[in-house]
């Protein structure tokens, strides 16, 4: 049965309409078809975690990782999915940490928010995230912008 105005009526797998009364929920289990969510969809959402949790970047696995497994990595993230009646998704997330964090904390936090996030928004369950630190990064280096180097040129010429 498929519902075209929840209110008035519905068209019956024979083609013909009946009417159901305001309030009536539809058995969707007969419904056939499946839904399928794109590997992609699904590490822009890991991605998406990952750039939620602070002192992280993604990194890049590295040639060997890449022909490895021959799945493409986005954005530091690869997904695997196991067919089957609910699928399970194995997230691999290539991460850079900030230096001055404590790793196992961080990749904790990952695994915590791309777990999260991917349950929430597609419903499937998780069955492993593995983390891959590639590297630390330092903060950026502080350089004097113009101006500042003009006003300390300027004191400098005011003291003489």
């Amino acid at each position: 049965m498929v519902a075209n105005n929840k209110e008035d009526f519905v068209i019956s797998e024979s083609g013909e309409n009946e009417e159901i009364g305001v309030g009536t929920t539809i058995d969707q289990s007969n419904l056939e078809g499946k839904i399928r969510i794109s590997e992609d969809v699904i590490a822009q959402l890991a991605t998406k975690a990952l750039n939620s949790v602070e002192g992280v970047t993604p990194a890049n696995p590295g040639l060997m990782a890449n022909l490895r497994l021959g799945r493409k990595t986005v954005n530091g993230v690869r997904i695997s999915i196991s067919d089957g009646e609910t699928p399970e998704i194995v997230v691999d997330a290539y991460i850079a940490v900030k230096y001055g964090l404590r790793i196992p904390d961080v990749c904790w936090d990952v695994q915590e928010a791309v777990k999260e996030q991917i349950e929430r928004f597609t419903g499937y369950s998780i069955k492993g995230v593995n983390v891959y630190v590639q590297g630390v990064t330092f903060g950026e280096k502080k350089e004097h912008s113009a101006p500042e180097a003009e006003a300390a040129y300027s004191t400098f010429s005011e003291e003489a």
